[in-house]
């Protein structure tokens, strides 16, 4: 079977590929791997680490933590070639692609590999050790083994790696025998006081298009255009062609971080890398006979053809993998408004649908299937369904009708309370607070909070009083305009009956959407209740606090009127009920 050079070119980039998979434990990356690396800031920490460490003479044991696929054996396979000599001195072990001996542990693994960081040793020892492991193995071992490990302990105790509501410093410490760098602190994606963005997405797409003589796959891409120009249009060569625009590559790069925000994906660097092969070869072209393939595309008709096109295909294939799962549900076409409402009214009584589409989307984009958008065997719906998303390309970057208030309102916010601006930390309390009050409905009175009390009532409200006691440490503001080690989440804790405990409650982009939505009168159901049953455990106990000292306020519904009766506690212990 004859194969296509561009197509065994873009398989480098598939996980399943040779190319994919780095070990970490010693050099093994080639011409086109190291061509396609991208320096982070996680790396530069690591590596000032490593030649810190190089120069003692004393144990030194550094932790390489996060969790799976977040490319910790890329970066060090990377540092066997920059630091080939001083990494040298260390022993390196991958926790996740080190084999181990099938009748033991991956505990007891660790057990003899760090025998000379015991407490019993740790003074005379002169190992040198890179330990890259996953938090949840780390807290493993540290479970099991602590009682002989006690200053390992203590270390990770004090400075908290195994709690992801922190971001750590990593500063290499002269006086200690452990360092760590946790690549949970750092993520695919920088925030600025403007949005998101993400150099290691978009450079590793230019990388991907680039005219580089160590890119290949260009080289390729080079040589299948010369030698089939005279054929049909391809649809790889028209999505390869659409991430030659910097505009695109930027809202591909959005898409995939909206998707790590608002799903909570986890997107590793070969995860990426297959995803973007994915997206420039449709799964039914990725096979053809070389001999076959200009005829199957000419046979194509034209929804078909529009279907393989990265507008079209981006949206719709979730089985292909997670993160294709979660761009499906930021389809354009699933965010209706009266502005393209309008447009797509027009566009399906027009007779001629190019001139619509011209109208409102950039030529760059329609130049070579002005032909497939004039025949008429693009059904009306499919058409439409390819404007919204060319419109989404097109002018996502230019128009507000297209940008999702919420979600930037969220990221803004973020950048603020990870740079401690306590203006916005107020505000997310503030937030919280309000929803707190109005989760089972709005007492519309000050000061006070519905509380649920057995069976739905129709005919009677129970209110007390509520105050919310915020457990605020407020460090100095910071003024950074690029924050790469962030929390993806606001973490808020507010004190119970005004003592020392407290309640921590997390707010990610989902529960922000619903608190925002409460803001402005929405009622949550059963299913929010489901869904958040996280947060409505938490605002149940800042309510139910006091439980035994504060009165109750018993309304009749008759929203808008005053409360009805108090039923109340006095110093005695007795009760009293009175009517208001």
């Amino acid at each position: 079977m004859t194969t296509n050079p561009l197509l065994e070119e873009l398989k480098k980039l598939r996980e399943s590929s040779k190319y994919a998979v780095a070990q970490g434990t010693y050099s093994n990356l080639n011409g086109f791997k190291k061509y396609l690396h991208i320096e982070r800031d996680v790396e530069k920490k690591l590596k000032n680490i490593i030649l810190r460490a190089s120069e003692r003479d004393n144990a030194q044991l550094l932790l390489v933590c996060g969790n799976v696929g977040d490319g910790k054996s890329h970066i060090l396979s990377h540092l066997h070639d920059e630091l080939e000599n001083i990494i040298s001195e260390f022993t390196i072990h991958n926790d996740a692609t080190e084999s181990h001996n099938p009748n033991e542990s991956c505990n007891v693994t660790l057990y003899k590999l760090l025998q000379g960081f015991k407490d019993e040793k740790i003074d005379t020892s002169k190992d040198k050790i890179i330990l890259a492991i996953n938090l949840g193995t780390l807290s493993k071992f540290i479970e099991e083994f602590g009682d002989e490990f006690k200053i390992l302990k203590e270390y990770i105790s004090s400075t908290k790696i195994l709690d992801t509501d922190l971001i750590h410093d990593d500063e290499f410490d002269n006086k200690s025998n452990f360092h760590h760098v946790n690549f949970t602190d750092y993520h695919m994606y920088s925030l600025t006081e403007n949005g998101p963005t993400s150099k290691i997405i978009s450079t590793l797409l230019e990388k991907i298009v680039s005219n580089n003589k160590a890119n290949t796959i260009y080289k390729a891409y080079l040589d299948y255009k010369d030698n089939n120009a005279d054929k049909v249009y391809c649809p790889i060569q028209y999505n390869y062609e659409f991430l030659f625009n910097e505009n695109n590559r930027t809202i591909v790069s959005q898409l995939i971080v909206k998707a790590i925000i608002k799903s909570k994906e986890i997107v590793s660097l070969r995860t990426l890398l297959n995803f973007v092969h994915d997206i420039i070869v449709p799964v039914d072209l990725s096979n053809i006979n070389e001999a076959d393939y200009f005829k199957i595309i000419e046979k194509m008709n034209s929804s078909e053809y529009i279907s393989n096109l990265i507008p079209n295909y981006l949206f719709e294939h979730p089985e292909l993998s997670s993160l294709f799962e979660k761009i499906e549900s930021l389809d354009p076409c699933i965010s209706r408004n009266a502005t393209t409402d309008d447009i797509l009214l027009t566009l399906i009584n027009a007779e001629n649908v190019f001139d619509i589409f011209s109208k409102h989307i950039e030529k760059s984009y329609l130049e070579k299937i002005e032909s497939k958008l004039n025949k008429t065997t693009i059904s009306k719906s499919d058409l439409s369904r390819f404007f919204m998303r060319l419109n989404y390309f097109s002018n996502y970057l230019k128009n507000d009708y297209l940008k999702d208030t919420d979600f930037d309102e969220y990221l803004v916010w973020l950048f603020h309370y990870n740079n401690y601006n306590p203006s916005y930390i107020k505000k997310v309390y503030e937030l919280v607070e309000n929803a707190a009050r109005n989760w089972n409905g709005d007492p519309k009175t000050n000061g006070k909070v519905i509380i649920n009390v057995g069976k739905k009532q129709t005919q009677y409200r129970v209110f007390k009083d509520f105050e919310v006691i915020p457990d605020v440490n407020l460090l100095k503001k910071k003024n950074d305009t690029l924050i790469n080690k962030f929390t993806q989440e606001f973490t808020l804790s507010f004190k119970i009956n005004n003592e020392t405990d407290f309640v921590k409650i997390h707010v990610d982009f989902s529960l922000y959407k619903i608190l925002k939505m409460i803001s402005q009168g929405y009622r949550p159901n059963k299913k929010d209740n489901n869904n958040y049953v996280y947060f409505v455990n938490s605002i149940n106990v800042l309510i139910n606090q006091n439980n035994n000292k504060a009165p109750l306020y018993i309304d009749e519904v008759n929203i808008g009127k005053a409360v009805d009766y108090k039923f109340s506690k006095d110093t005695f212990s007795g009760y009293k009920f009175q009517v208001i």
